[in-house]
């Protein structure tokens, strides 16, 4: 390949500046740094929703290391493959720069993930001399394709790059005061996080506030920034997001019609058991077959996440199951573009911030391709929202709440998750009820 077609994606080879007029970089620098992804110097890949600031971080690091680790411009390759089809272009890229290249070498790879056999070029790179010198940080937005090969034995990291967590949010966007608690204060396990949220009351009213405008934006910094600075989150970003879902589906060669019918009825059934042949049947699709393969899309494209029933102990596949979106972004999002009125919507969203916040914190640390902790719903004569690692949570998104509106079911742990109750018994036969919003501070 021609490097002069590289160089045009990489104006600071020639004017080591220009880095800092790069739009991305201009948006970091306007919200002073406020989410500011650190990368580690090994190969990587970044796997996660689109429009999430995946791009924003590859152009950040380059930044950074021109101006403030003083990295040779020209030792730094950033490449968008968004409009790319064939493998073969990653490799020519690849080879262009670093035998073009004397010394270490880092080479930014952005939207590969569509690229049909783009492992393959990626494999044959680290296992060639041109990789000894060279650091290769790859983003993607679907992984549909990684299920075909995660490079077994191969010097790189399958990473996901997600919206920012409740906790993570409050890290960037609380006062002083609470990031410092926050940052002294971090759980290791489900007890330590039930007894860190019963330290943290002296911040509800500050916890609570901003929980208000995470179910607005969710994790999405676009979203986030939008909102702090009108008050709401404008119909442009709205937009943004809904292209880039309709481009993704196109994308991933399945039909926009299904796909958008299968989320109106996920969103219409929101927090409730989820029957795949009634959405078929109201939607029009053709079976419960079809709207089974669009979820497992949904779940490969990070929209979604299913959970399932247990019963005697087991998760139970072919019954029911819950479907919550990644992100109460998503749910606001597709609520809007299909012009659904949901009931309750905040109380649902709060379920599934806190199903997807139990979730990522049971599998912390774990990469792509390893065995997940599942978080699966007691479904028997009484239901109970939430179940894992031996604790039940219980969510009730109202002012009052007692101990009897725990289910009374063979469960030890068992928490309710309140508007704003906070009540601790003696008796551990007893629930114990906390603010959502400060438990999920925790996670």
């Amino acid at each position: 390949m021609d490097l002069s077609r590289i160089a045009n994606q990489n104006p600071w080879w020639n004017d080591r500046s220009a880095i800092e007029k790069d739009e991305k970089v201009k948006t970091v620098l306007d919200t002073k740094g406020r989410i500011d992804v650190q990368l580690k110097e090994e190969n990587q890949v970044l796997v996660g929703p689109r429009q999430l600031g995946k791009t924003t971080a590859l152009k950040y690091d380059i930044y950074k290391k021109i101006t403030k680790e003083h990295t040779d411009p020209k030792h730094l390759m950033y490449y968008s493959f968004d409009t790319s089809r064939n493998f073969e272009d990653i490799s020519e890229v690849m080879s262009a720069f670093v035998n073009a290249t004397s010394g270490k070498s880092f080479l930014y790879l952005d939207e590969v993930s569509f690229v049909d056999g783009w492992q393959r070029a990626v494999k044959s790179f680290l296992d060639s001399k041109e990789s000894s010198n060279s650091i290769l940080y790859i983003t993607g937005s679907s992984s549909i394709n990684l299920k075909k090969e995660l490079m077994p034995g191969r010097d790189i990291k399958f990473i996901e790059f997600m919206p920012l967590s409740f906790r993570e949010f409050l890290i960037s966007f609380g006062s002083e005061s609470l990031k410092q608690f926050l940052g002294k204060n971090k759980a290791t396990d489900l007890k330590s996080a039930i007894e860190l949220a019963e330290r943290s009351m002296a911040y509800f009213e500050e916890i609570g506030s901003l929980f208000k405008i995470y179910l607005n934006t969710g994790g999405y910094p676009d979203a986030i920034f939008d909102y702090m600075t009108n008050g709401y989150v404008r119909d442009s970003i709205y937009d943004i997001h809904w292209n880039a879902f309709v481009s993704d589906i196109s994308k991933a060669g399945k039909s926009i019609e299904i796909a958008t019918a299968v989320v109106y009825g996920l969103v219409e059934s929101y927090s409730s058991k989820v029957n795949l042949s009634r959405i078929a049947q109201m939607q029009g699709i053709k079976s419960h077959v079809t709207v089974r393969e669009y979820l497992e899309m949904l779940d490969d494209l990070f929209t979604i996440k299913s959970i399932f029933p247990i019963a005697e102990k087991k998760y139970v596949f072919r019954k029911d199951r819950k479907v919550y979106f990644d992100d109460p972004f998503l749910y606001n999002l597709f609520a809007k573009k299909l012009n659904i009125i949901g009931k309750n919507a905040e109380s649902k969203k709060v379920e599934g911030v806190i199903f997807n916040s139990l979730y990522r914190f049971a599998n912390k640390g774990k990469q792509i391709s390893e065995p997940k902790v599942k978080v699966g719903f007691y479904s028997g004569k009484k239901e109970v929202d939430f179940v894992v690692n031996g604790f039940g949570f219980e969510a009730k998104w109202q002012n009052d709440v007692s101990h009897r509106d725990f289910p009374n079911i063979d469960i030890r742990n068992k928490i309710l998750l309140s508007k704003g109750t906070f009540k601790i018994d003696n008796d551990v036969d007893k629930a114990k009820i906390l603010p959502a919003s400060l438990f999920l501070a925790t996670l």
